[in-house]
């Protein structure tokens, strides 16, 4: 008793799992009735502490809210009050209306979310669509739903960033929010683009095209580049080619900005193909994530099974990351289910890098951790011991 006295809660959860034991026990019930009662009950309190009556028009807004305790509206990103918080709009519940996610309007003022934005808008003439909004002059985005490294270049007294040059009664997004258009023109970057409007048209993740030129897509900007636009042909989401050449374009490398067009010449459209959608063939070639892989050939040329697709082999070699693993035994070369490690009769590989002293016959993967290896000597975190590691 006097255990129970100085430790009244864990006293009552050792009760409560008897409780539920004797419960389970006697309704022979295969699930915990305890918790399916302590679940109820903290749904009932969850109800009771919401503080929203409902929402204002949920097909349009789940963001607005009509406060329970008096006629308040409130602002509370997807109705989760509990983690992100609930703010008050200053508006009249009687005429607020949700316009879109993000925007609404009463008889007196426009909002977006919980901010009155009269003096960025023509109120009369506003209307809202799902990323943008528009009056009787202007396009808008709001400023925060845009990339940061724009976002740092803009005056934050402001929340709607104007989009110059659009047509506010033609304006529309396309299937792929990053491009929009009006009767005239197109978007692309928060800017209008010169191109000819007509045959434009984005065609893969980094290039577009008109009758004319072929554009680079960088994040911002489209780079005019020298791809013949009569013979442009998509190879799938990453590559393109002409007549003569299959282009790659980088944009980032190494985390600097490149923009590297890779070009690479070949005789025989009928021999381009592609292996797992990550590997290139033409000719007798192999492209591997934008690099020519040295040495392949491509009559033998075959992927292994793996999550990572990034092992291959031909008659001679074996590939990893599209680099030869040199000295890597075809005949006898494996991976393991954690494929950043593989083997062969002679060697312990990760990622292709050797791993000297390595015991080949003992390595595999631990009891306890399947990205965690050993052999009969040490245990292996990457290449690297970590005989401090749990066994």
């Amino acid at each position: 008793m006097q255990f129970v006295y100085n430790h009244p809660y864990i006293s009552g959860f050792f009760l409560l799992m008897l409780l539920n034991s004797f419960i389970k026990k006697i309704t022979n019930s295969k699930s915990s009735p305890v918790a399916w009662i302590l679940l109820s009950i903290t749904s009932i309190i969850s109800q009771a502490c919401n503080p929203f009556s409902g929402a204002v028009n949920k097909e349009i807004s789940n963001n607005y809210y009509y406060a329970k305790a008096d006629s308040q509206i409130r602002y509370s990103p997807g109705g989760n009050w509990f983690e992100l918080g609930n703010s008050k709009v200053d508006a009249d519940p009687q005429t607020f209306i949700p316009l879109s996610r993000d925007f609404a309007k009463d008889k007196n003022h426009i909002f977006y979310k919980d901010i009155i934005i009269d003096d960025e808008v023509h109120v009369a003439s506003f209307r809202a669509a799902n990323h943008f909004a528009l009056d009787k002059d202007h396009v808008y985005i709001p400023i925060d739903n845009m990339a940061y490294s724009v976002q740092d270049t803009l005056p934050r007294t402001k929340k709607l960033f104007v989009l110059e040059g659009a047509d506010p009664e033609t304006y529309y997004e396309t299937d792929d929010w990053n491009w929009s258009k009006d009767a005239k023109n197109w978007f692309y970057g928060y800017k209008k683009i010169d191109v000819d409007y007509a045959s434009f048209t984005p065609m893969n993740d980094s290039f577009c095209k008109d009758d004319y030129t072929v554009y680079l897509r960088t994040y911002f900007d489209l780079i005019p580049c020298k791809i013949d636009p009569q013979t442009f042909k998509i190879l799938n989401n990453r590559y393109v080619a002409d007549a003569n050449n299959i282009y790659d374009f980088v944009a980032w490398a190494d985390g600097e900005k490149v923009n590297r067009l890779n070009q690479f010449s070949y005789k025989y459209k009928e021999s381009i193909k592609f292996l797992n959608n990550d590997y290139l063939l033409f000719d007798n070639s192999v492209i591997y994530e934008g690099l020519l892989i040295e040495g392949a050939n491509t009559s033998y040329f075959k992927v292994l099974e793996s999550s990572s697709k990034a092992y291959a082999i031909d008659d001679t070699h074996v590939f990893c990351n599209g680099k030869i693993i040199v000295d890597a035994d075809i005949k006898t070369f494996k991976l393991y289910d954690n494929d950043q490690y593989s083997s062969d009769k002679n060697w312990v590989y990760y990622f292709g890098k050797k791993i000297e002293g390595a015991d080949v016959e003992t390595f595999g993967p631990t009891d306890h951790d399947k990205w965690i290896y050993r052999d009969k000597n040490h245990i292996y975190v990457g290449d690297k011991i970590r005989d401090n590691y749990p066994n």
